[in-house]
């Protein structure tokens, strides 16, 4: 019985669609009632019956049952697909086009995978007009109004939330969370305005509630926080009911309300500044589609006196979460200023007005992943942009010529005026000077000979005094440097009168070091590490600590001296915005290439060299 019944109302469609004076009626769609179930039924059976319409190409009929369906299940996405597709094949091509356009608003998975197609159609029917019939069938469109949530959708909402309700009160977290999800899920194919307004709603709100406390209680903190976010931007002063609030739940959403308040701030914050830079800057609003190129920007025009505005976009697919700006300014050191994101796809710089008094300015735009990889480029390091400053002229008013020919005045001499002075232009920083102390460690052999005249046994280590140090240097470029070090120290040995193994002398020998030294840095920023190398002379003494026959250690030492070979690696430290004071800590490794005491193994003879300090730029 029940079968014949369904193919009874499949046939339905067909007795409408029959020749003849049937065919002009509208198909008719039945009230939604209070029974969801019939509600359902009925629009799946429309559903059903508009397919079969679509198939056999009467796109009138299919229009009226898609409509139908819309009126039981408005954010059917399939529905409003199909209607749009019948318009479409009625060439009711204004109604295909906002059908279609609705469905691009969409943001659900399944609405993602209809919009290339739906774009290169609407691109095909852009300037179509409709066709006029001689005796048109009125099709209503579904409506589309935003302003208040469909009464269909807020009686299920209502129904769920008694439903739910009880199963709060059962604490039965597991199924009030399930269920309404399901019921805020068949809400995916709205707009964004379309789902605010149905969670607005006194069951919608009531429901995200119930919905955070249940995910709370189950332990799902971060979905619990997201959907007490939604609840708060619908109405901040939401509560929880007495009956389900606990001290923990309590605390962790007055702590979720308190980051939905800053989050509101930083957004605040965050348009009013879009707003200065597209109003007190000139910056047009942000196109909405995905840019051409991987780094899109356009050169600003550099005029003195005038900020300068870097802009640009980055395209999607590159995942780029920093854009920085690389510039250097006239022949200063290269630095780089992070760009601010200002909208969706958009990053900005503002270089203020006083800061623009460079005649040079050459950049380029890196664009980072979120780990530090580069995603993307606009320029480059080897060829950057170069802006010239323009200076802004004032506008010379014309004179005006008289009429008559004016009187002659007396040929006056002119007086000497003294010639105008230019300042100076600012020079970027080239000598420096950094004061140092440290100490060392020697590398000692065995068979060395001391300054005792002992023979070490042994290959050991021996520590040196502490020295002081002074280098004056030049940077040829901002990354390479030349200097001169003078180091100087003074070493406490001990050793015995001649012939006596009682008598001890202590004796202070000086020890100095002089070297020619390259260096190269990375970087330009706070932070600067370098290597570099040198060659000259040192006289070094290291501490060797001999035992004797009366028990009494005699602090001996060895000398190295003669032509050394010098590796150093260390690292700057900016303490001013400048550079032009900064901190100073390097390690040096000296290399014995000609002993002046001509021992063998000269090679053995290698110390270690550890120093720090602070330097000068000027």
């Amino acid at each position: 019985m029940r079968f014949t019944l369904r193919i009874a109302l499949l046939l339905i469609p067909l007795l409408l669609a029959a020749p003849g004076a049937a065919l002009a009626d509208k198909l008719h769609c039945p009230n939604v009632t209070d029974n969801d179930e019939k509600n359902t039924e009925t629009a799946r059976r429309y559903f059903q019956m508009g397919g079969m319409f679509l198939d056999k190409a009467d796109y009138t009929k299919a229009a009226e049952s898609f409509e139908c369906v819309l009126k039981f299940v408005p954010y059917s996405l399939t529905a409003r697909y199909k209607l749009a597709k019948a318009y479409d094949g009625m060439e009711l091509y204004s109604k295909a086009r906002e059908q279609y356009e609705l469905i691009l608003v969409y943001d659900s998975k399944d609405a993602e995978s209809l919009k290339p197609e739906i774009r290169k159609r609407l691109a095909e029917i852009k300037d179509l007009k409709d066709k006029v019939t001689t005796a048109p069938v009125t099709v209503e469109a579904p409506s589309t109004d935003e302003k208040t949530c469909p009464s269909v959708v807020q009686k299920n909402l209502q129904e769920v939330l008694g439903r739910v309700t009880k199963l709060m009160d059962a604490k039965d977290w597991s199924r009030v969370s399930k269920q309404i999800e399901e019921t805020l899920g068949k809400l995916s194919g709205a707009t964004p305005e379309q789902r605010r307004l149905c969670h607005a709603t006194d069951a919608g709100l009531q429901l995200l509630l119930f919905a955070g406390i249940a995910h709370f209680n189950l332990n799902n903190l971060e979905t619990a926080r997201e959907i007490f976010s939604d609840a708060f931007r619908i109405k901040s002063d939401i509560g929880i009911p007495d009956k389900y609030a606990s001290t923990r739940l309590l605390a962790f959403f007055q702590e979720t309300l308190n980051a939905y308040f800053e989050k509101v701030k930083a957004e605040k914050a965050l348009q009013l500044r879009v707003r200065e830079l597209e109003e007190l800057h000139g910056v047009a609003p942000e196109p909405a589609e995905n840019p051409a190129t991987p780094v899109e920007h356009a050169p600003p025009v550099a005029a003195n006196g005038k900020p300068l505005v870097f802009v640009c976009r980055v395209q999607d697919q590159l995942g780029a979460t920093a854009v920085k700006l690389i510039y250097r300014a006239d022949d200063g050191p290269a630095r780089e200023l992070a760009l601010e994101k200002l909208g969706a796809r958009r990053y900005a710089v503002v270089l203020p007005a006083e800061t623009v008094t460079f005649a040079r300015f050459a950049y380029h735009l890196v664009a980072l992943t979120a780990d530090g990889g580069q995603a993307g480029l606009w320029a480059s390091p080897d060829s950057p942009h170069q802006l010239v400053l323009r200076v802004e002229k004032p506008v010379e008013k014309p004179v005006e010529k008289p009429v008559e020919k004016p009187v002659e005045k007396p040929v006056e001499k002119p007086v000497d005026k003294p010639p105008v002075t230019k300042a100076p232009a600012q020079r970027p920083s080239r000598f420096f000077v950094i004061g140092s102390v440290g100490g060392e460690v020697g590398y000692i052999a065995a068979e060395k000979e001391t300054l005792a005249g002992a023979i070490t046994d042994n290959d050991s280590f021996g520590g040196g005094p502490p020295v002081f140090s002074l280098e004056l240097g030049y940077h040829l470029a901002p990354s390479h440097r030349l200097g001169l070090l003078f180091g100087f120290g003074v070493m406490g040995t001990e050793g015995y009168e001649d012939g006596s193994t009682i008598d001890r002398y202590e004796e202070n020998l000086p020890t100095f070091r002089l070297f020619l030294r390259y260096a190269y840095s990375f970087g330009a920023g706070r932070i600067r590490p370098f290597i570099g190398g040198g060659i000259g002379a040192a006289d070094l003494y290291h501490q060797v600590r001999t035992g004797t026959d009366t028990g009494n250690d005699l602090y001996d030492a060895h000398q190295m001296a003669g032509v050394f070979t010098n590796v150093v690696v260390g690292a700057q430290v900016c303490l001013t915005r400048t550079c032009g004071l900064f901190a100073h800590a390097e390690i040096n490794h000296y290399w014995n290439l000609y002993n002046a005491q001509g021992e063998d193994r000269s090679g053995s003879n290698n110390a270690l060299h550890f120093l720090g300090g602070l330097g000068v730029r000027f």
